[in-house]
């Protein structure tokens, strides 16, 4: 087991050093941990290393990957990558010895050669933002926009916040999201499993008995027959069919009007549009607000919170805006012109723009938009589980039924 000497930091700001072994450094960091310590940087004491071991590491060093820049890496890891390089810049150590330390400690090895290539970058006398610039996949263009806007004022450490409050917002608001999507794929997912189960394999077995006894039977079971003969006779054209539709749905999606007309059914669609308006309201309003809080300009602003719409219709409504802004008008008047703003929030727009405190009060409008999307979940579940719950009873009671008409009939028979 290697020995590490290391330099660590607690809550305090206090600096510790020593000399530990452990498996790795990421066993290093996680003892640390326990001891209520921030790993800040560990190297391996020399150790002498056999001859024939190193070939070995040759071999090693030549598979290491270069990052690209198409390369992506899921947002918590970013998350908690931007909330550790906050502490680490508000502890007043310098960036490159942060991003050194914050490379050593990440496991994903694709994030890894990322922010190795960052702090080589940086290390050249590149500015920040333009290092993290070239993986778009990974750092978006907020994010470059509020780390430009920080080195531009001085002002990193406080950029550096406003940029892990920001990316916790959208993770939890993708959680938020995913959790409201779970249950009806659940039902829908367990309701078709139900229904092809006892349509090939529960069906079959009660139809050698009614053949058997020669009963007439009724149309509901007549029909239930003839679709599991089908699906059992061409199930593999069936699947094909499946196929083949997902395939033109995705063709289908790739026309702009066609997206524009699924962006507007679904902030039309009752509960179910008043989810999606306040989730979309929610991005742009939360991008807004950070963005001229951090003095990036209302003009480029805008344009990032259009991008962090995710609808069609509302990327129309903020283009509207920006045509305003730059004839010298306000942004209250083009959200006033949308059916789907609220007169309050327009009033409060409104307000923000003649005192100037308008970044104050997107990011409170923003508030408001996020507990009406709380509220808004909550009534889509308590709509939808009772719905789901009868659409599950009729298809599962109605395959019961046509079974069982048959089996009353062979009854009345026998006595």
């Amino acid at each position: 087991m290697p020995e590490y000497q290391f330099k660590a930091i607690d809550a305090n700001g206090n600096i510790t050093k020593g000399a530990m072994t452990a498996e790795s450094a990421e066993a290093l960091t996680e003892t640390l941990a326990g001891r209520n310590l921030f790993l800040m940087e560990s190297r391996i004491v020399e150790i002498p290393v056999p001859v024939a071991d190193k070939p070995v590491e040759k071999a090693e060093a030549a598979s290491v990957r270069v990052a690209r820049p198409g390369d992506s890496v899921k947002l918590k890891e970013v998350t908690i990558f931007t909330t550790q390089l906050t502490v680490m810049v508000r502890s007043a150590l310098p960036i490159i010895e942060s991003l050194d330390m914050l490379t050593q400690q990440t496991k994903n090895p694709v994030f890894k050669n990322i922010l190795e290539e960052i702090s080589g970058s940086v290390r050249q006398g590149q500015p920040l933002s333009q290092a993290f610039g070239r993986y778009p996949k990974v750092f978006d263009e907020v994010y470059i926009s509020l780390l430009a806007s920080g080195e531009a004022s001085g002002k990193l450490d406080v950029m550096l916040e406003r940029l892990a409050e920001h990316l916790e917002f959208q993770m939890e608001l993708k959680q938020k999201v995913r959790a409201a999507l779970v249950y009806p794929t659940i039902v829908i997912m367990t309701a078709v499993l139900v229904v092809v189960f006892l349509i090939l394999f529960v069906l079959p077995t009660f139809m050698e008995v009614f053949t058997q006894f020669n009963i007439a039977l009724p149309l509901p079971t007549r029909i239930l027959i003839f679709v599991s003969e089908q699906l059992r006779r061409w199930w593999y054209l069936i699947l094909l069919a499946v196929g083949g539709g997902w395939w033109y749905l995705s063709e289908w999606l790739l026309d702009p009007l066609h997206i524009r007309l699924i962006h507007n059914a679904q902030i039309r669609l009752p509960i179910l549009g008043d989810l999606v308006r306040n989730i979309v309201m929610t991005r742009i309003l939360r991008t807004l607000g950070s963005l001229t809080e951090s003095g990036v300009p209302i003009i480029k602003s805008l344009e990032l919170a259009k991008n962090s719409a995710g609808n069609v219709v509302f990327g129309e409504i903020i283009d509207n805006i920006i045509r305003n802004v730059k004839e010298g008008r306000g942004i209250a008047p083009a959200f006033a012109e949308s059916p789907f703003i609220p007169a309050s929030v327009v009033g409060m727009i409104n307000t923000g723009e003649k005192t100037g405190t308008l970044p104050e009060v997107v990011n409170k409008v923003a508030d408001y938009y996020e507990s009406e999307t709380d509220s808004a979940i909550r009534n889509l579940f308590s709509v939808l589980e009772p719905l789901f719950i009868l659409f599950l009873a009729f298809l599962v009671g109605g395959i019961a039924v046509s079974v069982l008409l048959p089996m009353f009939e062979l009854a009345r028979g026998i006595q």
